[in-house]
């Protein structure tokens, strides 16, 4: 039970953060004013990130629904609950997990619609994407606590998630931009060029905001330092800080380094940030893997009340 939830969590966590971020970027990333020149090119560019959306919200509701019988079961301790219709009926009704999780489905449902049907409307996707995303934050470690104390975790939690979505959904459709723009100059080119300084200005809020909620949420899951190193969860929660790091390292040497150079056109400059994204992608996907880990784990300490 426990692998099956893990990996599912996994597609989950990834395909709400792909969503979010890749509608976050349409509107921070992307000037339609200055993109005029370039009409060709960003509706290209628009149809490619319409398409990852809408993946992205099927796998988030197809995942989100899968999810719901594997927890019945763990919380049942029992492979056959999952199976049975009054037991997931009573976590959805009779939980606080399940009503949470109801909205959380139905803001993923009405993100496949507003993807699928209103791309054009990137605030409307964005804003579906937001909810169906921070939503996550009230399910979990952090729903575990009651009262004011508990709103503010799960308020926290939210915002954490929010800003790593920004940053690690958004990779993706930079990535994008700077694989096709390496090949030739293009119109992809030229938004490649006016969106690397867009994302790097979000890159620091995002850093900032991720360090700030991750800190409270360590506060309240582990009790001292020396839990860290001699507990299985705060070893890997301390690589998932150590993670987190290095992808900080990455993105100061792209925005210090690389992106000045970007603006010469060269193949070259923009291959090497592309291949650097790419490195900054697959240290995000082995963050996943340990949230999805952690999400599993109980933490050593008890809740704050």
């Amino acid at each position: 039970m426990d692998e099956a939830l893990v990996i599912a969590r996994l597609i989950h966590f990834a395909a709400a953060m792909t969503g979010f971020g890749a509608a976050a970027f349409r509107l921070y990333a992307v000037d339609d004013e200055t993109a005029r020149e370039t009409a060709a090119a960003l509706q290209a560019f628009d149809r490619w990130l319409a398409r990852v959306m809408q993946a992205s919200a099927l796998v988030m509701l197809a995942s989100g629904l899968a999810m719901v019988p594997v927890i019945a079961a763990r919380m049942a301790g029992t492979a056959t609950a999952g199976l049975d219709p009054s037991t997931i009926a009573a976590v959805l009704f009779r939980t606080g997990f399940g009503p949470v999780w109801c909205w959380h489905l139905l803001f993923a449902a009405l993100l496949v619609v507003s993807a699928s049907a209103a791309a054009h409307r990137h605030a409307l996707t964005l804003t579906w994407a937001a909810l169906a995303l921070g939503s996550l934050g009230w399910v979990g470690h952090a729903a575990g606590t009651g009262g004011w104390i508990g709103l503010g975790r799960e308020l926290n939690q939210s915002v954490h998630l929010l800003a790593a979505g920004s940053w690690l959904g958004g990779l993706l459709p930079l990535g994008r931009l700077l694989g096709q723009a390496r090949r030739a100059e293009n119109g992809l080119g030229i938004l490649a060029r006016e969106a690397v300084p867009a994302f790097s200005q979000m890159g620091y809020a995002a850093v900032a905001a991720i360090a700030i909620t991750g800190a409270v949420n360590t506060l309240f899951l582990v009790d001292g330092i020396d839990v860290l190193f001699e507990t299985a969860y705060g070893r890997l929660l301390l690589l998932k800080i150590v993670l987190y790091l290095a992808m900080v390292a990455i993105a100061w040497r792209n925005r210090f380094r690389l992106t000045p150079l970007l603006s010469s056109g060269r193949a070259a400059e923009t291959g090497a940030l592309y291949r650097s994204v790419l490195i900054e992608q697959a240290i995000g996907l082995a963050i996943l893997v340990a949230v999805s880990l952690l999400g599993t784990w109980a933490p050593p300490m008890t809740p704050h009340h």
